[in-house]
């Protein structure tokens, strides 16, 4: 199963509309075919600024949702890697749950693009990656045209 940490960015993004990747990404997790994992005080955040920023009452469900099923993640190992604090600190989180994906559109934390194993993609880049791995994008297409 894919492990991915997602900044509150991909979060509120999401909520633009039906087809943004953010909202494909956490339809994934809510699918269970990725799992989302986050520590106690990013989901916390991404909470508070859910309920600030975004006006949409079935994107907000949809997040209570998601909430219920993002993995905490336990332990803590500091990084200062990153210039901005609170960026280092989902990347902790990426570090400790060992995440394959960071999914992403800081460019403090793109700059990055890869920390330990940790690769750090923007929400377009993972999408693409997924459905060429999981066989769910032309791969399937393809299958399904050529028998």
């Amino acid at each position: 199963m894919i492990k991915v940490v997602i900044d509150t960015n991909l979060l509120i993004d999401g909520s633009i509309d039906f087809y943004h990747y953010g909202n494909r990404i956490i339809d994934l997790v809510l699918a269970g075919q990725i799992e989302a994992y986050a520590n106690h005080a990013t989901l916390r955040e991404n909470k508070l600024l859910a309920k600030q920023k975004i006006q949409d009452p079935g994107y907000l469900k949809k997040l209570k949702y998601f909430f219920d099923l993002v993995k905490p993640v336990e332990g803590n190992k500091r990084l200062d890697v990153v210039e901005d604090p609170e960026d280092n600190k989902i990347l902790e989180s990426a570090v400790v749950c060992h995440a394959d994906y960071l999914i992403t559109s800081d460019r403090h934390l793109l700059k990055l693009e890869k920390y330990k194993r940790v690769r750090i993609v923007r929400p377009q880049e993972f999408w693409n990656l997924y459905e060429d791995t999981s066989g769910t994008g032309w791969q399937k297409w393809i299958k399904s045209f050529i028998g």
